[in-house]
């Protein structure tokens, strides 16, 4: 066999190696798979943008929640228009701002769902770390990896009550 088609063949495998990794294990945002609990009492769904930082704020919540009685359903932010919020306890949503508005799956779930917004909480990332819908409470950061545990650390003061857990656990 010639020396070009090994190359060729090495090449073809290396790529399905590669696909069939892909396909499989790699889950570049962490979103969960894992089934419900069906003893859990809580409900908690975090739509996540992804990005290494929110990505590490999501790390932390769900490390944290891990230890109580809550299902924690992690979705990409592009699913959120489906989600329905009487369903769960509370909702985490992690975006960032361009051009001065958050993305349109955001403003149109708030929209679509103004009259019951009582148990999402946002968090919101921009250039200067200040910009916020006004319509949800949450709160605001720049993208700094150094601050992700202290933002998670906020998130959980603003989950906790909506999961009726206090701050001991």
């Amino acid at each position: 066999m010639s020396v070009v088609k090994k190359g060729v063949l090495i090449s073809v495998f290396g790529l399905l190696a590669l696909l069939l990794y892909m396909l499989l294990y790699y889950n570049p945002c962490n979103y969960s798979h894992k089934k419900p609990n069906p003893n859990n009492k809580y409900q908690l769904l975090i739509a996540n943008e992804g990005s290494h930082f929110k990505d590490s704020v999501v790390s932390v919540l769900t490390q944290h929640y891990s230890s109580k009685p809550v299902n924690i359903k992690i979705i990409p932010l592009s699913a959120l228009s489906q989600i329905e919020p009487k369903e769960y306890h509370a909702i985490v949503i992690l975006h960032s701002w361009y051009t001065w508005k958050p993305p349109p799956v955001v403003e149109g779930f708030v929209q679509k769902h103004h009259n019951c917004l009582e148990n999402i909480v946002s968090f919101s990332t921009s250039f200067y770390g200040n910009l916020k819908m006004k319509e949800l409470d949450g709160i605001t950061g720049a993208s700094k990896m150094s601050d992700a545990n202290g933002y998670a650390k906020k998130l959980i003061e603003e989950i906790n009550p909506l999961l009726n857990i206090d701050k001991q656990n």
